[in-house]
């Protein structure tokens, strides 16, 4: 019963879902856009481009359309600019978070106890 809930719910709500997914599809084309703009010598190489953008095109709309999902489950009101805005924003702050992770784990080293 309650799966068909949220599947009800999902459903009549599916066009915020796809606007905050076009919102990921806005950020790619961002973060495209910034990388066609560096320097030759600050570019990545063409298979890694290639791998890391892929990802990117599909895991950052996803992402958005992910939240936007979570809020109407949730029960709240979103209006299409406010799924807009999910959808290029969620992504954005999940890797702000992941950016923030690594560099607090590469500037504590591994100890390792003597003896081992």
């Amino acid at each position: 019963m309650l799966v068909d809930n949220i599947f009800n719910l999902i459903l009549e709500n599916v066009h915020l879902i796809v606007i905050s997914f076009f919102g990921g599809l806005v950020l790619f084309g961002l973060k495209v856009a910034e990388y066609l703009n560096r320097p030759p010598e600050d570019k990545d190489g063409p298979f890694r481009a290639f791998v890391i953008y892929s990802l990117l095109f599909f895991c950052l709309p996803l992402l958005g359309a992910a939240m936007a999902s979570i809020y109407i489950m949730n029960g709240d009101k979103m209006s299409a600019v406010l799924a807009f805005q999910v959808g290029l924003t969620s992504p954005a702050i999940v890797q702000s978070m992941i950016i923030v992770a690594a560099n607090k784990v590469a500037k504590q080293p591994v100890q390792i106890e003597p003896g081992a």
